[in-house]
Protein backbone atom coordinates (compact mmCIF):
# COMPACT_ATOMS: atom_id res chain seq x y z
CA UNK A 1 0.00 0.00 0.00
CA UNK A 2 1.31 3.43 -0.95
CA UNK A 3 0.74 6.52 1.17
CA UNK A 4 -0.22 9.92 -0.16
CA UNK A 5 2.30 11.76 -2.30
CA UNK A 6 3.68 8.54 -3.77
CA UNK A 7 5.58 7.56 -0.62
CA UNK A 8 5.24 3.98 0.63
CA UNK A 9 3.46 3.23 3.87
CA UNK A 10 5.74 2.97 6.91
CA UNK A 11 3.96 -0.11 8.22
CA UNK A 12 4.33 -2.03 4.95
CA UNK A 13 8.01 -1.10 4.65
CA UNK A 14 8.67 -2.19 8.24
CA UNK A 15 6.84 -5.45 7.59
CA UNK A 16 9.02 -6.24 4.59
CA UNK A 17 12.16 -5.27 6.50
CA UNK A 18 11.17 -7.75 9.20
CA UNK A 19 11.00 -10.38 6.49
CA UNK A 20 14.47 -9.43 5.28
CA UNK A 21 15.77 -9.65 8.85
CA UNK A 22 14.25 -13.10 9.32
CA UNK A 23 15.10 -14.66 5.94
CA UNK A 24 18.34 -12.81 5.20
CA UNK A 25 19.73 -11.01 2.16
CA UNK A 26 20.60 -14.31 0.55
CA UNK A 27 16.91 -15.09 0.14
CA UNK A 28 15.89 -11.81 -1.51
CA UNK A 29 15.10 -13.35 -4.89
CA UNK A 30 12.60 -15.74 -3.30
CA UNK A 31 10.87 -13.08 -1.24
CA UNK A 32 7.94 -10.96 -2.35
CA UNK A 33 9.12 -7.48 -1.34
CA UNK A 34 6.74 -5.27 -3.28
CA UNK A 35 7.28 -2.05 -1.35
CA UNK A 36 11.07 -2.29 -1.12
CA UNK A 37 11.28 -2.98 -4.85
CA UNK A 38 9.02 0.01 -5.53
CA UNK A 39 11.27 2.21 -3.41
CA UNK A 40 14.35 0.90 -5.22
CA UNK A 41 12.73 2.07 -8.45
CA UNK A 42 11.82 5.46 -6.98
CA UNK A 43 15.40 6.20 -5.94
CA UNK A 44 16.82 4.89 -9.23
CA UNK A 45 18.49 1.76 -7.89
CA UNK A 46 16.70 -0.23 -10.58
CA UNK A 47 14.65 0.49 -13.69
CA UNK A 48 12.88 -2.84 -14.08
CA UNK A 49 9.16 -3.34 -13.48
CA UNK A 50 9.60 -7.08 -13.61
CA UNK A 51 10.70 -9.32 -10.76
CA UNK A 52 12.61 -7.63 -7.95
CA UNK A 53 16.37 -7.32 -8.30
CA UNK A 54 18.10 -8.58 -5.14
CA UNK A 55 21.06 -6.27 -5.67
CA UNK A 56 18.78 -3.21 -5.80
CA UNK A 57 16.88 -4.17 -2.64
CA UNK A 58 20.14 -4.93 -0.83
CA UNK A 59 21.54 -1.54 -1.90
CA UNK A 60 18.34 0.11 -0.61
CA UNK A 61 18.64 -1.54 2.81
CA UNK A 62 22.31 -0.57 2.99
CA UNK A 63 21.57 3.07 2.13
CA UNK A 64 18.77 3.19 4.69
CA UNK A 65 21.01 1.80 7.43
CA UNK A 66 23.68 4.34 6.46
CA UNK A 67 21.11 7.06 7.30
CA UNK A 68 21.09 5.99 10.94
CA UNK A 69 23.08 7.95 13.48
CA UNK A 70 26.14 5.73 13.58
CA UNK A 71 27.60 4.25 16.72
CA UNK A 72 26.28 1.09 18.36
CA UNK A 73 22.77 1.52 16.94
CA UNK A 74 23.92 1.56 13.32
CA UNK A 75 26.43 -1.25 13.92
CA UNK A 76 23.67 -3.40 15.42
CA UNK A 77 21.46 -2.59 12.41
CA UNK A 78 24.21 -3.70 10.03
CA UNK A 79 24.44 -7.07 11.80
CA UNK A 80 20.65 -7.33 11.97
CA UNK A 81 20.29 -7.21 8.19
CA UNK A 82 23.52 -9.05 7.39
CA UNK A 83 25.32 -6.07 5.89
CA UNK A 84 28.60 -6.80 7.65
CA UNK A 85 31.07 -8.97 5.75
CA UNK A 86 30.52 -12.65 6.47
CA UNK A 87 26.96 -12.22 7.77
CA UNK A 88 24.95 -12.00 4.54
CA UNK A 89 24.15 -15.73 4.56
CA UNK A 90 24.25 -16.19 8.35
CA UNK A 91 21.12 -17.57 10.07
CA UNK A 92 18.83 -15.04 11.70
CA UNK A 93 19.74 -16.26 15.18
CA UNK A 94 23.46 -15.71 14.52
CA UNK A 95 22.86 -12.24 13.11
CA UNK A 96 20.75 -11.41 16.13
CA UNK A 97 23.49 -12.65 18.45
CA UNK A 98 26.11 -10.47 16.78
CA UNK A 99 23.77 -7.47 16.69
CA UNK A 100 23.07 -7.90 20.40
CA UNK A 101 26.79 -8.09 21.07
CA UNK A 102 27.33 -4.83 19.17
CA UNK A 103 24.61 -3.23 21.30
CA UNK A 104 26.03 -4.69 24.54
CA UNK A 105 22.82 -6.53 25.46
CA UNK A 106 21.67 -10.14 25.59
CA UNK A 107 20.11 -11.61 22.39
CA UNK A 108 16.68 -12.06 24.00
CA UNK A 109 16.72 -8.53 25.37
CA UNK A 110 17.74 -7.31 21.93
CA UNK A 111 14.91 -9.24 20.25
CA UNK A 112 12.24 -7.78 22.53
CA UNK A 113 13.41 -4.18 22.33
CA UNK A 114 16.19 -2.75 20.22
CA UNK A 115 15.59 -5.02 17.22
CA UNK A 116 12.10 -3.59 16.82
CA UNK A 117 13.50 -0.04 17.07
CA UNK A 118 16.10 -0.84 14.42
CA UNK A 119 13.50 -2.13 11.98
CA UNK A 120 11.22 0.87 12.53
CA UNK A 121 14.04 3.41 12.24
CA UNK A 122 15.35 1.71 9.11
CA UNK A 123 11.83 1.96 7.67
CA UNK A 124 11.87 5.68 8.49
CA UNK A 125 15.19 5.96 6.67
CA UNK A 126 13.64 4.23 3.62
CA UNK A 127 10.91 6.88 3.60
CA UNK A 128 13.58 9.59 3.91
CA UNK A 129 15.33 8.18 0.84
CA UNK A 130 12.04 8.36 -1.06
CA UNK A 131 11.53 11.95 0.01
CA UNK A 132 15.07 12.90 -1.01
CA UNK A 133 14.57 11.33 -4.43
CA UNK A 134 11.29 13.20 -4.89
CA UNK A 135 13.03 16.43 -3.89
CA UNK A 136 15.77 15.88 -6.45
CA UNK A 137 13.25 15.16 -9.19
CA UNK A 138 11.45 18.38 -8.28
CA UNK A 139 14.79 20.23 -8.35
CA UNK A 140 15.46 18.90 -11.84
CA UNK A 141 12.01 19.91 -13.03
CA UNK A 142 12.43 23.40 -11.62
CA UNK A 143 15.90 23.65 -13.12
CA UNK A 144 14.43 22.83 -16.53
CA UNK A 145 11.58 25.31 -15.93
CA UNK A 146 9.04 22.48 -15.88
CA UNK A 147 6.11 22.36 -13.46
CA UNK A 148 6.97 20.85 -10.08
CA UNK A 149 4.78 19.87 -7.17
CA UNK A 150 4.24 23.02 -5.12
CA UNK A 151 4.81 21.24 -1.80
CA UNK A 152 8.27 20.10 -2.92
CA UNK A 153 9.08 23.50 -4.40
CA UNK A 154 8.33 25.10 -1.03
CA UNK A 155 10.44 22.44 0.68
CA UNK A 156 13.39 23.40 -1.51
CA UNK A 157 13.03 27.05 -0.56
CA UNK A 158 12.97 26.10 3.12
CA UNK A 159 16.06 23.92 2.72
CA UNK A 160 17.96 26.71 0.96
CA UNK A 161 16.97 29.08 3.75
CA UNK A 162 18.94 26.78 6.05
CA UNK A 163 21.89 26.77 3.66
CA UNK A 164 21.89 30.56 3.42
CA UNK A 165 21.87 30.93 7.18
CA UNK A 166 25.30 29.33 6.94
CA UNK A 167 26.14 31.20 3.73
CA UNK A 168 25.97 34.63 5.39
CA UNK A 169 28.66 34.08 8.06
CA UNK A 170 30.79 32.05 5.61
CA UNK A 171 30.76 34.93 3.12
CA UNK A 172 31.45 37.54 5.83
CA UNK A 173 34.26 35.42 7.30
CA UNK A 174 36.04 35.19 3.96
CA UNK A 175 35.47 38.88 3.25
CA UNK A 176 36.85 40.07 6.60
CA UNK A 177 39.88 37.80 6.34
CA UNK A 178 40.62 39.24 2.91
CA UNK A 179 40.19 42.77 4.27
CA UNK A 180 42.58 42.04 7.13
CA UNK A 181 45.26 40.74 4.78
CA UNK A 182 44.88 43.69 2.46
CA UNK A 183 44.97 46.22 5.31
CA UNK A 184 48.20 44.71 6.66
CA UNK A 185 49.77 45.75 3.35
CA UNK A 186 48.89 49.42 3.81
CA UNK A 187 51.45 51.98 4.98
CA UNK A 188 51.06 54.01 8.19
CA UNK A 189 49.92 57.60 7.63
CA UNK A 190 49.45 60.81 9.58
CA UNK A 191 45.81 60.89 8.60
CA UNK A 192 43.09 58.45 7.67
CA UNK A 193 43.44 57.42 3.98
CA UNK A 194 39.80 58.21 3.31
CA UNK A 195 39.97 61.63 5.03
CA UNK A 196 43.07 63.71 4.17
CA UNK A 197 41.89 66.49 6.51
CA UNK A 198 41.72 64.25 9.58
CA UNK A 199 44.25 64.56 12.37
CA UNK A 200 43.88 60.93 13.43
CA UNK A 201 46.88 58.81 12.42
CA UNK A 202 46.26 55.65 10.42
CA UNK A 203 47.63 52.45 11.92
CA UNK A 204 47.20 49.59 9.41
CA UNK A 205 48.12 46.96 11.99
CA UNK A 206 45.34 48.07 14.32
CA UNK A 207 42.88 48.26 11.44
CA UNK A 208 43.87 44.77 10.23
CA UNK A 209 43.44 43.41 13.72
CA UNK A 210 39.97 44.93 13.79
CA UNK A 211 39.05 43.06 10.62
CA UNK A 212 40.54 39.89 12.09
CA UNK A 213 38.48 40.28 15.26
CA UNK A 214 35.37 40.76 13.16
CA UNK A 215 36.28 37.62 11.20
CA UNK A 216 36.47 35.68 14.47
CA UNK A 217 32.95 36.81 15.29
CA UNK A 218 31.75 35.58 11.90
CA UNK A 219 33.59 32.31 12.40
CA UNK A 220 31.74 31.83 15.70
CA UNK A 221 28.46 32.58 13.95
CA UNK A 222 29.36 30.12 11.19
CA UNK A 223 29.96 27.40 13.81
CA UNK A 224 26.69 28.20 15.52
CA UNK A 225 24.66 28.08 12.30
CA UNK A 226 26.25 24.77 11.29
CA UNK A 227 25.33 23.34 14.70
CA UNK A 228 21.75 24.53 14.25
CA UNK A 229 21.66 22.95 10.82
CA UNK A 230 22.86 19.68 12.34
CA UNK A 231 20.15 19.84 14.99
CA UNK A 232 17.30 20.66 12.59
CA UNK A 233 18.27 18.67 9.51
CA UNK A 234 20.55 16.04 10.97
CA UNK A 235 23.44 17.33 8.89
CA UNK A 236 21.73 16.05 5.74
CA UNK A 237 22.81 18.09 2.74
CA UNK A 238 20.17 17.74 0.06
CA UNK A 239 21.17 19.43 -3.19
CA UNK A 240 20.77 18.71 -6.89
CA UNK A 241 23.10 15.70 -6.83
CA UNK A 242 25.46 13.85 -4.53
CA UNK A 243 28.58 15.43 -6.05
CA UNK A 244 27.42 18.91 -5.12
CA UNK A 245 26.44 17.65 -1.67
CA UNK A 246 29.94 16.25 -1.13
CA UNK A 247 31.52 19.51 -2.31
CA UNK A 248 29.40 21.60 0.06
CA UNK A 249 29.95 19.22 2.97
CA UNK A 250 33.70 19.25 2.35
CA UNK A 251 33.76 23.06 2.16
CA UNK A 252 32.06 23.34 5.56
CA UNK A 253 34.56 20.90 7.03
CA UNK A 254 37.52 22.79 5.52
CA UNK A 255 36.40 26.12 6.97
CA UNK A 256 36.92 24.64 10.41
CA UNK A 257 39.94 22.51 9.56
CA UNK A 258 42.19 25.19 8.05
CA UNK A 259 42.58 27.24 11.20
CA UNK A 260 44.23 26.76 14.62
CA UNK A 261 41.04 26.80 16.67
CA UNK A 262 40.53 23.35 18.17
CA UNK A 263 37.19 21.67 18.95
CA UNK A 264 37.20 22.80 22.57
CA UNK A 265 37.71 26.41 21.52
CA UNK A 266 35.07 26.00 18.80
CA UNK A 267 32.68 24.98 21.55
CA UNK A 268 33.59 28.05 23.61
CA UNK A 269 32.97 30.32 20.63
CA UNK A 270 29.56 28.75 19.89
CA UNK A 271 28.42 28.85 23.48
CA UNK A 272 29.68 32.39 24.07
CA UNK A 273 27.95 33.80 21.01
CA UNK A 274 24.73 31.88 21.65
CA UNK A 275 24.47 33.19 25.21
CA UNK A 276 25.07 36.84 24.33
CA UNK A 277 21.93 38.97 24.14
CA UNK A 278 20.62 38.82 20.57
CA UNK A 279 23.98 37.24 19.66
CA UNK A 280 25.36 40.74 19.20
CA UNK A 281 28.98 41.25 18.15
CA UNK A 282 29.64 43.92 20.80
CA UNK A 283 28.86 41.54 23.65
CA UNK A 284 30.87 38.81 21.96
CA UNK A 285 33.88 41.14 21.77
CA UNK A 286 33.52 41.92 25.46
CA UNK A 287 33.69 38.22 26.24
CA UNK A 288 36.90 37.97 24.20
CA UNK A 289 38.44 40.77 26.21
CA UNK A 290 37.19 39.88 29.69
CA UNK A 291 37.81 36.13 29.95
CA UNK A 292 41.01 34.11 29.92
CA UNK A 293 39.64 31.70 27.30
CA UNK A 294 38.50 34.59 25.13
CA UNK A 295 41.86 36.34 25.28
CA UNK A 296 43.68 33.12 24.47
CA UNK A 297 41.46 32.27 21.48
CA UNK A 298 41.62 35.83 20.19
CA UNK A 299 45.43 35.82 20.37
CA UNK A 300 45.60 32.50 18.48
CA UNK A 301 43.29 33.87 15.81
CA UNK A 302 45.21 37.13 15.40
CA UNK A 303 48.44 35.16 14.91
CA UNK A 304 46.64 33.00 12.38
CA UNK A 305 45.79 36.08 10.33
CA UNK A 306 49.25 37.60 10.76
CA UNK A 307 50.85 34.36 9.56
CA UNK A 308 48.76 34.66 6.42
CA UNK A 309 50.03 38.18 5.85
CA UNK A 310 53.63 37.05 6.31
CA UNK A 311 53.07 34.27 3.79
CA UNK A 312 52.00 36.93 1.28
CA UNK A 313 55.11 38.98 2.07
CA UNK A 314 57.24 35.90 1.44
CA UNK A 315 55.43 35.36 -1.85
CA UNK A 316 54.24 31.83 -1.07
CA UNK A 317 50.64 31.29 0.04
CA UNK A 318 50.39 27.70 -1.17
CA UNK A 319 50.58 26.35 2.39
CA UNK A 320 48.84 29.28 4.09
CA UNK A 321 45.97 28.12 6.27
CA UNK A 322 44.19 31.47 6.16
CA UNK A 323 44.14 31.44 2.37
CA UNK A 324 42.79 27.90 2.48
CA UNK A 325 40.06 29.06 4.87
CA UNK A 326 39.10 31.87 2.51
CA UNK A 327 38.98 29.40 -0.39
CA UNK A 328 36.74 27.06 1.62
CA UNK A 329 34.36 29.97 2.32
CA UNK A 330 34.31 30.80 -1.38
CA UNK A 331 33.67 27.17 -2.31
CA UNK A 332 30.70 26.91 0.03
CA UNK A 333 29.05 30.15 -1.09
CA UNK A 334 29.64 29.54 -4.80
CA UNK A 335 28.35 25.94 -4.70
CA UNK A 336 25.19 26.92 -2.82
CA UNK A 337 24.64 29.91 -5.10
CA UNK A 338 25.04 27.79 -8.22
CA UNK A 339 22.56 25.19 -7.01
CA UNK A 340 20.04 27.81 -5.95
CA UNK A 341 20.33 29.58 -9.29
CA UNK A 342 19.16 26.42 -11.04
CA UNK A 343 15.72 26.75 -9.46
CA UNK A 344 15.38 30.48 -8.72
CA UNK A 345 12.86 31.35 -11.42
CA UNK A 346 13.17 35.09 -11.00
CA UNK A 347 16.75 34.95 -12.32
CA UNK A 348 17.46 34.41 -15.97
CA UNK A 349 19.09 31.01 -16.67
CA UNK A 350 22.86 31.27 -16.67
CA UNK A 351 22.94 34.65 -14.96
CA UNK A 352 25.42 35.02 -12.12
CA UNK A 353 23.97 35.63 -8.65
CA UNK A 354 24.46 39.14 -7.29
CA UNK A 355 27.23 39.53 -4.75
CA UNK A 356 27.32 42.12 -2.01
CA UNK A 357 30.32 44.29 -1.23
CA UNK A 358 32.91 43.26 1.33
CA UNK A 359 35.06 45.29 3.69
CA UNK A 360 37.96 45.49 1.27
CA UNK A 361 35.71 46.71 -1.54
CA UNK A 362 34.11 49.35 0.62
CA UNK A 363 37.55 50.52 1.77
CA UNK A 364 38.85 50.86 -1.79
CA UNK A 365 35.73 52.78 -2.79
CA UNK A 366 36.06 55.12 0.21
CA UNK A 367 39.72 55.88 -0.43
CA UNK A 368 39.19 56.50 -4.14
CA UNK A 369 36.43 59.06 -3.60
Amino acid sequence: MTASGGLPNHESVARELRTVREKGLGALRRLKLTELHRVARQIDLTTTDAEPEPAAVEALVRQAVDHLDGGEFQEAAEYTFGLVGGTKFAPSTERRRQAAKAANVQPETFRKGLEKDIIEQTAEAVLALCHDAAMRRAHLAMERRHPAESRLAVAWVERFEAYYRIWTPAYALGADLRAALQTYQEEPADHLPWDPDSEEPFDPVREAQGYARSALHWYARFLLEVRRFMAKHGGLWLLSDTEVENDVRDAVYRVGWHNPINEENDSWLRRTLATRQLEEAELFYRALESTADGEMIHAIWQKFVLDGHEAEVDGDTSKSQIHSTIQACDDYTSKVDADWMKIADWYAPGQAPPRGVDGAGLYERLVSE
